[in-house]
């Protein structure tokens, strides 16, 4: 799509908008508005749609300020160039997707309905100020005349934008913060949303790979006569670490690729989960660790070991996460094909540029001679913010006449993931005084994990001492990232030092947070709604979390009951504050469902590994919540009109565990410092 240079500049400038408002769909001018003659508006929209419901946030962003009927939207998904791009790439992912483009689509939406006024009131002779608008329609009062948008969009686009379209109030909204549906929901509901893996094209033909089950391994030889003597199959395609089976369906595939007896290469060095463990506590602050925060983190942590040295009351305790799966109900595919000119590829994908980027790097050919069709995703969580899928799919269609579709087994799925990192992190502190502040040392597999921050809390002093230890165990971004995996240790901590001082874990919570309204508002809400100080039967606890990051505070709540080992997830309150919940029904969504996902991880989730592989291969072993697992969820939400738009997609994972945790702890009195809990003994 080109973009003028005085568009892109005033885009980038961040004050008004160039919206040159097309009479045919054809050659839209605007980056991100088109409006066709019958009145209809199309946003060129950002976000890459996994079932967060992010397309409608941006519509109903745009709308309101706009004025069209709802009825009248629809989008369409902005091209890989200015302005929609955020840090050179499109992308969907860490909660961006509302909050980055909040005040952007609104501004656009008010720049261009004020270019729309100004053209009627050309059109009539009239000043601008006499005119308004309503669902789709420019007014002139005092006359009782109107013109529909479609009628104005041209003469619109000549007009020069305003320099700072004033936005609409609060209260004149119809569209933001209101619990319209998806877009996309009857496609769903109907069975016509067409997911990656359920893309065709005329031709097609379908393939199925087995790679190499240790990681870092070659495939050395295969034989591929039994593939080739069943039914359907039309070729057996031998990669550097893998072995692909075409065939003419995905069974035929699946059926063909399980006679095939492969003989691999594996790397001298296999990564195991009890070497992982001791590695990671030996290299806990460790040669080549980072100290957190940039500036000033040396000497705060100095202070803070001299205080911890000499003090009298002094906690220290480490806590342990397991490597966890992505495990999206859809598995990884993609189709390819090739042609003289061009690349294509169809996938289900978090970021068209970065998939972009793999399959450049696995086959050779120039980006500019690759085209990215990204697709409807039955899930996605981080996982398919890379492109090996998309890759390996590019290189079995090289050696096929058309295209191709590959589509893995779940046990691939399982075996070849980008795994969320294991992580061990100590924290302790001095508490002559109460809790002054703390220090974090945490070692990471493959990464560093920060988030290690006091935030919402009032402390002063923290330092964090991040190591990265190398085992070579594919890792990626997984829902919540550090935020998700720091906040067990640093939640549980809170607690712990709440009972070495003898306080109660909410009071304790109120007291760090000092002058802190929002923060005190969830934390208070989801308290309350749990029960916090009412009597509780044997047996039973309750527990409490708080976090603040993505622009979001959220508080959870939870009441658990252990009868001997089994332990039984009663209620979870979860409370939150994302300052503006643009589609409430979205938000609420995204809350219960990201906090099910947070106890999955928490009760049985994880990914350990023998001889440089998974040892879970499916979800028979792999433990995700079942139906009768899952707890009454209730979602408090609050907003704060004066605050920046806060993410809804991650929030609500992190603070699942530790408060389960300390549920258990005030249960059963045992602490629980290594996830999931099904490992620690405890029947979920």
């Amino acid at each position: 799509m080109a973009v003028s240079r005085r568009g892109f500049l005033t885009w980038s400038a961040g004050g008004a908008f160039l919206l040159a408002l097309p009479a045919r769909a054809a050659g839209p001018l605007s980056p991100w508005i088109a409006i066709h003659p019958d009145g209809r508006v199309v946003l060129t929209t950002t976000a890459l749609e996994m079932g967060q419901g992010s397309r409608t946030g941006q519509a109903q962003i745009l709308a309101d300020e706009l004025d069209v009927a709802w009825e009248q939207v629809s989008t369409v998904l902005s091209p890989e160039s200015a302005p929609f791009l955020s840090d050179g790439a499109l992308y969907s992912g860490g909660s961006e997707t509302l909050r980055t483009r909040f005040t952007l689509l609104r501004k656009a939406g008010a720049s261009a309905r004020l270019q729309l006024i100004a053209a009627a009131a050309r059109r009539w002779g009239v000043g601008p100020g006499q005119c308004d608008t309503e669902a789709g329609f420019v007014r002139h009062g005092a006359s009782g005349r109107r013109l529909g948008y479609g009628e104005l969009a041209a003469e619109a686009a000549v007009l020069p934008p305003p320099a700072d379209p004033p936005l609409k109030p609060a209260a004149a909204r119809r569209f933001i913060g209101k619990p319209l549906s998806t877009l996309d929901q009857a496609d769903k509901t109907n069975g016509t949303a067409r997911y990656g893996i359920d893309f065709r094209l005329p031709g097609m033909l379908f393939a199925s790979i087995w790679q190499c089950p240790a990681w870092g391994g070659s495939l050395e030889s295969v034989d591929p006569a039994p593939a080739l003597a069943r039914p359907g199959v039309v070729k057996v395609v031998q990669l550097k670490n893998a072995v692909a089976v075409v065939a003419r369906s995905t069974w035929q595939a699946f059926q063909g690729l399980r006679t095939l007896e492969p003989k691999w290469r594996e790397p001298d060095t296999l990564a195991a989960s009890p070497l992982i463990a001791k590695t990671l506590a030996a290299q806990q602050g460790g040669t080549g660790s980072m100290v957190r925060p940039r500036e000033g983190g040396e000497a705060q942590r100095a202070a803070l070991r001299a205080a911890y040295a000499t003090a009298t009351r002094k906690l220290e305790a480490s806590y342990e996460l397991a490597y966890l799966a992505h495990a999206p109900m859809e598995p990884m595919n993609a189709t390819a094909r090739w042609t003289p000119e061009r690349l294509e590829i169809w996938a289900p994908c978090q970021s068209p540029t970065w998939l972009r980027d793999d399959v450049v790097a696995a086959t050779g050919r120039p980006a500019a001679e690759i085209v990215v069709h990204p697709l409807l995703m039955g899930g996605g969580f981080g996982r398919r913010l890379k492109g090996d899928y998309a890759a390996l799919a590019a290189l079995v269609a090289r050696e096929v006449d058309g295209p191709v579709q590959l589509v893995w087994t779940r046990e691939e799925d399982f075996g070849h993931d980008f795994y969320r990192p294991a992580m061990r992190a100590t924290f302790r502190a001095a508490l002559d005084g109460g809790l002054q502040g703390y220090e974090v040392v945490a070692a990471t597999t493959d990464d560093v994990t920060g988030s290690s921050q006091p935030a919402p809390y009032g402390l002063k002093a923290w330092a964090a001492t991040l190591t990265n230890v190398k085992t070579g165990v594919p890792i990626g971004a997984w829902r919540s990232v550090d935020t998700g995996m720091m906040l067990f240790a640093r939640e549980s901590f809170i607690d712990e030092c709440a009972e070495a001082l003898g306080i109660d874990p909410l009071a304790f919570r109120e007291r760090l947070l000092g002058d802190n309204p929002r923060a005190l508002r969830v934390l208070r809400a989801a308290a309350k709604a749990i029960g916090w100080g009412k009597p509780a039967a044997k047996g039973v606890g309750r527990g409490l979390a708080l976090m603040h990051d993505w622009d979001t505070l959220v508080a959870h709540a939870i009441e658990a009951e252990v009868t001997g080992q089994t332990l039984k997830v009663r209620r979870i309150v979860v409370a939150a504050d994302c300052g503006l919940a643009v589609n409430p029904q979205q938000v609420r969504a995204q809350f219960e469902g990201g906090t099910l996902m947070g106890l999955s991880a928490a009760l049985g989730e994880a990914i350990t590994v023998t001889d440089g592989r998974a040892d879970q291969s499916n979800f028979d072993t792999y433990a995700v919540l079942r139906m009768n697992q899952a707890p009454p969820i209730q979602a408090i939400l609050f907003d704060s009109p004066d605050a920046p738009v806060g993410g809804a997609g991650e929030p609500p994972v992190p603070g699942v565990a530790p408060a389960l945790a300390n549920a258990v702890r005030m249960a059963t009195g045992r602490r629980v410092r290594s996830l999931p809990f099904a490992a620690q003994g405890f029947s979920v």
